[in-house]
């Protein structure tokens, strides 16, 4: 049996917002969070592969053809924070481009571009910041995924940037001017990042969120950029009962992409251990997909962000933060992608986090990352590029 929500559900996933150090800094200075989600001491058994979770091998015949090659792989890309150099940027994204990656994630905020009410103005420092960093991925090929989010103050969120705005036409309206603003160079945009989690969005309510993602889906079709996508925010692992309640409370017609973020716990664990019953283990994928074709939805799943973190135990860690070796990094990461390719082929892009270790955050943050924070490659980053260019 499924331990219950409020027993099982993490505190909090880590990653995206986690460093709002540059996002942070630029939207007000917002705190960072720290560490990956925990979960329930009790966790599943490890299985063989053999007798993992269900497969997709019935799913979606052609979606199977395509996706014969495996998904296009891309890499969460922290470049609009402020702790970057321009020459670390352009470095990275060359390296990135070098691996074989075809897209970057972009956390971008709300409130960067938006500081005040009433019109966005096209040179304020923070929209020409995202323009120069947009056009340095977009002139190497690579293309955006931006995650929208941060509320502004002035647009009535009841408990700082990490709370919805009072009025969600008021993003939306934002998010369809950054539609049009970077069209041809954004290629899709994610409405939030881990809407199911309080560390990132307060309340974490399904239905506030489902209104939320109608507002911003209507507002970008309704634009000059309406045929770009629109993501469904990333949930913290693949939480399919989340997901289930916003399709419920209306979303199901309001985004063009499905998307979450299947980091595996135990996290010192292959993708495919686990019997794939719990909302933290990587081959859950395969019930969100299940749960989508109850509902009629045979859209693409993008998993917008997974990885393990290389770093030495120290024998006390909590599941959700023990480490792998540098060599299983680049093994499981590997073994993620193969997964996706053979039996989860409806997952057509994967966001390998993050481009690079991080110094700003703890030891198990610290080890996530293709690059070291000198950029220098990885095991994983050779794994990976070898892995694409097979």
């Amino acid at each position: 049996m499924r331990p219950s929500p409020a027993a099982s559900r993490p505190r909090a996933t880590h990653r995206l917002a986690a460093a709002v150090v540059g996002v942070g800094l630029l939207a007000g200075g917002l705190p960072a969070t720290a560490g990956p989600a925990p979960l329930p001491t009790s966790v599943p058994a490890q299985v063989p592969a053999s007798a993992a979770a269900p497969t997709a091998a019935s799913y979606d015949a052609p979606q199977r053809r395509r996706a014969a090659r495996g998904p296009e792989v891309g890499v969460q890309f922290h470049g609009l924070w402020t702790s970057y150099t321009d020459a670390e940027r352009a470095t990275a994204l060359d390296r990135l481009v070098d691996m074989g990656a075809g897209w970057v994630r972009l956390d971008m905020s709300w409130s960067m571009i938006q500081p005040e009410r009433g019109r966005i103005d096209p040179q304020g420092w923070g929209v020409r910041f995202v323009d120069r960093v947009v056009t340095m991925a977009s002139d190497r090929g690579l293309k955006v995924l931006a995650t929208f989010w941060l509320t502004p103050d002035w647009a009535g969120p009841e408990a700082g940037a990490r709370s919805l705005p009072a009025d969600p036409r008021d993003y939306a309206k934002a998010l369809a001017w950054a539609a049009e603003r970077w069209r041809g160079q954004v290629r899709a945009w994610e409405v939030w990042n881990e809407p199911n989690s309080e560390d990132f969005l307060t309340g974490a309510d399904p239905a506030a969120y489902a209104d939320l993602l109608c507002a911003a889906h209507d507002a970008v079709q309704a634009s000059a950029a309406g045929a770009t996508p629109v993501v469904f925010g990333g949930t913290m692992h693949n939480d399919s009962d989340w997901i289930e309640a916003a399709y419920e409370a209306g979303a199901g017609g309001c985004f063009d992409v499905m998307a979450t973020h299947p980091y595996q716990s135990p996290s010192d664990t292959g993708p495919m251990s686990g019997s794939g019953e719990a909302e933290w283990e990587f081959s859950h994928l395969a019930q969100v997909r299940e749960l989508m074709r109850r509902h009629g939805d045979r859209r693409p799943v993008w998993v917008t962000e997974f990885g393990w973190s290389s770093h030495r135990d120290r024998g006390d860690e909590q599941p959700w933060e023990r480490g792998v070796s540098k060599r299983q990094q680049a093994t499981f990461t590997v073994a993620a992608l193969e997964a996706l390719r053979t039996r989860f082929p409806f997952v057509r892009k994967a966001f390998l986090y993050n481009e690079r270790a991080r110094t700003d955050a703890g030891r198990h943050m610290k080890g996530y990352g293709l690059m070291t924070n000198a950029l220098r490659p990885k095991p994983v980053y050779r794994a990976v590029q070898e892995w694409v260019r097979r």
